[in-house]
């Protein structure tokens, strides 16, 4: 989801709540509360006053001179990644063009450690360098998925998608990390800070007679109106920063800048569990059909062949090749062709059970699993198919043609292995195709066992994956 529809969706939700207190104003309250009983007594203190303030100013600006580099560049990060996520689902190369800029001005930025104020701060510089070369393998693994989509992969590779948004997490998680590390460059500061406490002690202790009330009255507002959101706050981005998809939408009804932190959080949450959801489709389905993939197949071939050995069930598979559609594609075109396909795909579906198991193959093969179905179940389903598509008249804008299937199937037997009751599929097709086409073939195991051939259909991949 782009940035903007989040801004949008925060907007509208900080709008809804208008009368909820602003923890800006409640600051402003509080702080008078403390600083005017001060300001009666700071002709008194002012040299010691002055003297403990400029040590302690001097340290939190050391403090902010590292940290702010560090916090720009995780939101650079993030906002690195609205582009990448736009151009997967758009192809635009405006969106491509922005990930790349963002992506080398973060490598730049990483390339160029931060000059910390203690030098020998060696954890801080290593944890630095380790967020350098995540990005550097994700910026790689970009370069990587823009070309399968330049050149028109049919199939984004899940495996670089995954890799490049792990080693997203894991810049992030290191820069994270250097804030910890960080904490020992405080105490450092800190250490010389309190080398002038001294110096304040005697002011300190004339105000604190006088404020005492008004400062214990505000830090115990201050707890419960403004910590407890924050503990709530931090819990949850605990348990987002650990990859959980199962989180309640964060709830922060206390101010109007904590809501606005609350939604934004839980947008990324959801934007987060969809496009989870989106890969998962992506890895199990295919992208022209909507059937079953190859991989998916393959999956549930093995799942289906362990029941069949574990209880002596029995299963047929059926293999199907579409006839000349090469043809078809000269003829008609590209486009003719690709709705051709799902049309059979859909014939296929209302042709089968809900129990069977149907998968686009490859381009123009479709393959079945059918559970507890002998050879006689198994030739009456192929053959309704052939017929059902044989006499079908495929009318396609103005065009208007017919196509046949040459169909191979087997009965898997208890003594066949995987590896080869693919290729006893694979023999009846063959068979069907050199029988003239339009036809339904069966192969037995012991007739295959008895024949030397060469797969043509199945891949010697999955064969290999397989036995």
């Amino acid at each position: 989801m782009p940035l903007k529809t989040i801004k949008r969706e925060n907007n509208s939700a900080g709008t809804k709540n208008k009368s909820a207190p602003s923890l800006k104003n409640r600051l402003k309250i509080s702080i008078i509360m403390i600083v005017l009983p001060l300001f009666l007594l700071a002709a008194i203190g002012f040299f010691f006053f002055q003297k403990s303030t400029s040590a302690f100013n001097i340290a939190i600006d050391g403090i902010v001179t590292d940290v702010i580099p560090v916090t720009e560049l995780k939101d650079k990060i993030q906002q690195t990644v609205i582009p990448f996520n736009d151009f997967l689902e758009t192809h635009q190369l405006d969106d491509k063009t922005k990930f790349l800029q963002l992506s080398n001005d973060i490598k730049e930025s990483l390339a160029n450690p931060i000059q910390f104020q203690e030098q020998n701060h060696s954890l801080a510089n290593d944890i630095y360098r380790s967020a350098y070369l995540n990005w550097r393998n994700a910026h790689r693994i970009a370069n990587k998925i823009f070309y399968e989509i330049d050149n028109q992969t049919v199939h984004i590779s899940h495996r670089h998608l995954q890799d490049f948004y792990q080693y997203v997490i894991e810049t992030t998680l290191a820069l994270d990390k250097l804030h910890l590390a960080m904490q020992d460059i405080v105490k450092i500061r800190a250490q010389k800070a309190k080398s002038l406490k001294f110096d304040a002690l005697i002011f300190i202790s004339l105000v604190f007679l006088f404020v005492y009330a008004a400062t214990l009255a505000t830090i115990i507002f201050l707890n419960r109106s403004i910590m407890n959101p924050i503990i709530t706050l931090e819990q949850w981005a605990l348990s987002f920063s650990r990859g959980e998809t199962n989180i309640k939408p964060l709830r922060l009804n206390s101010y109007r800048e904590f809501e606005f932190i609350a939604a934004t959080y839980s947008q990324l949450s959801k934007m987060l569990q969809d496009d989870q959801a989106i890969l998962e489709q992506l890895s199990q389905k295919d992208e022209l059909t909507q059937l079953n993939n190859r991989r998916s197949f393959l999956d549930h071939l093995k799942t289906e062949h362990v029941r069949h050995q574990r209880y002596n069930s029995q299963y047929s598979l059926i293999f199907i090749d579409v006839d000349h559609l090469g043809a078809v594609n000269q003829n008609y075109g590209e486009h003719i062709c690709d709705l051709t396909l799902i049309q059979i795909s859909k014939m296929l579906e209302d042709a089968i059970r809900p129990t069977d198991f149907l998968s686009r193959y490859d381009s123009d093969e479709f393959v079945i699993i059918l559970p507890e179905v002998n050879e006689h179940g198994a030739n009456i389903t192929a053959e309704r198919i052939r017929n059902s598509i044989s006499e079908y008249v495929f009318k396609i804008n103005e065009f208007k043609f017919g196509v046949t299937v040459s169909i191979g199937f087997s009965n898997i037997q208890q003594d066949q292995s995987l590896s080869e009751s693919l290729q006893c599929v694979d023999f009846a097709l063959q068979q069907a195709k050199l029988a003239g086409k339009d036809q339904v073939q069966y192969c037995q195991s012991k007739q295959f066992k008895t024949e030397i051939f060469k797969v043509n259909y199945f891949k010697e991949s999955d064969l290999n994956l397989l036995s």
